[in-house]
């Protein structure tokens, strides 16, 4: 796993990586607004596949995507009148939206009812990431499924198992994340 901590001077470097590694078909460990995540590319099925790997478990508990705009949001899922009104009033932002798949993606990230939670970061290099990225990418936490959400790569690389660890093609550290 290459690891490299982002900084104001590398912004566009460190994009540019993580977007190698998510065509590869591997995780990113990023920052986020609330904690460390993992992304892979949504519209992948064998990355997705990785992914549940490195979760460990998760049952049938569908995992979020993260888009860079409603734009991006339509291409997947369909957008009613009241999840318009959250994207326009509460997004971006930590929170996710609920809306019926289009079929375009498949499990983990459509639940067994039809449903993609969406969100759009609030964590500027997140989104410039997506935007660049053009595509989906996974938004759970980088934890193994049940532990704490990690908001340091020293707690997350303590209690990651190795066989996660294995999964993961890049690693960002942002220092600690704010609780």
């Amino acid at each position: 796993m290459h690891k490299i901590k982002l900084t104001k001077n590398n912004w566009k470097e460190v994009i540019s990586k993580a977007i190698e590694v998510l065509n590869d078909g591997l995780g990113v460990i990023y920052p986020t607004e609330t904690c460390y995540g993992i992304a892979v590319d949504a519209t992948n099925q064998e990355a997705l596949n990785n992914l549940l790997k490195y979760k460990t478990f998760r049952g049938s508990k569908p995992i979020s995507v993260a888009v860079s705009n409603i734009s991006m949001a339509e291409k997947y899922v369909d957008i009613n009148e009241m999840a318009e009104n959250l994207y326009e009033n509460y997004l971006p932002g930590p929170i996710t939206v609920i809306s019926k798949s289009k079929g375009v993606l498949n499990p983990p990230v459509v639940s067994k009812e039809g449903g993609i939670g969406i969100r759009i970061p609030d964590y500027k290099f997140d989104f410039d990431r997506i935007k660049e990225f053009g595509k989906p990418i996974t938004a759970t936490s980088a934890t193994s499924s049940y532990r704490p959400h990690p908001h340091s790569i020293e707690q997350l690389e303590k209690e990651l198992p190795k066989i996660s660890q294995k999964l993961v093609g890049l690693s960002i550290t942002a220092g600690k994340l704010n609780k």
